[in-house]
């Protein structure tokens, strides 16, 4: 399966460390390495294909399997970032807070793919949203899953 896409470049200035810091975790290079990946690409990312796109990217940011799954085990529960399951039963990880954006996974080759933020869907779950805030319900999560069939697959 294709490594998803990169979107523009994390800001080099970004504070990785401090932001592991903060929540309490340790800024070891692996970490920030996965931390900073992950920021990095525009659709929510397996395990196995951030593995490949870590090893990719240097020598110095091969995470092995296990070490991999308890950073990004580590850095879910500490809201860094958000796990979305596809129909095939696999994790991936996306940035924490773009779920509401909502992704189109193909049911064949299990791709997933941005859904177009002008979509009334995303608007209706956006203002849905805002009202859950306006009431005071803070501490809930969106999630919707749009499947079908890619154009390649089609």
């Amino acid at each position: 399966m294709p490594i998803p896409m990169q979107r523009n470049a994390t800001p080099p200035d970004a504070d990785w460390e401090g932001l592991l810091h903060t929540k309490g975790l340790r800024a070891t290079r692996a970490a920030v390495s996965v931390l900073k990946s992950i920021h990095s690409m525009e659709k929510p990312i397996s395990h196995d294909d951030l593995q490949q796109y870590l090893s990719q990217q240097s020598p110095s940011a091969l995470v092995d399997s296990v070490t991999l799954y308890r950073i990004l085990d580590r850095l879910s529960q500490a809201k860094l970032i958000e796990k979305v399951l596809g129909s095939d039963r696999i994790w991936r990880y996306t940035v924490a807070g773009e779920r509401l954006h909502g992704f189109y996974e193909c049911e064949s080759c299990h791709q997933h793919f941005n859904l177009p933020r002008s979509s009334p869907l995303v608007t209706l779950l956006e203002q849905f949203s805002t009202q859950l805030k306006r009431k005071g319900d803070a501490a809930f999560a969106i999630s919707f899953n749009v499947q079908g069939r890619c154009h390649d697959c089609s």
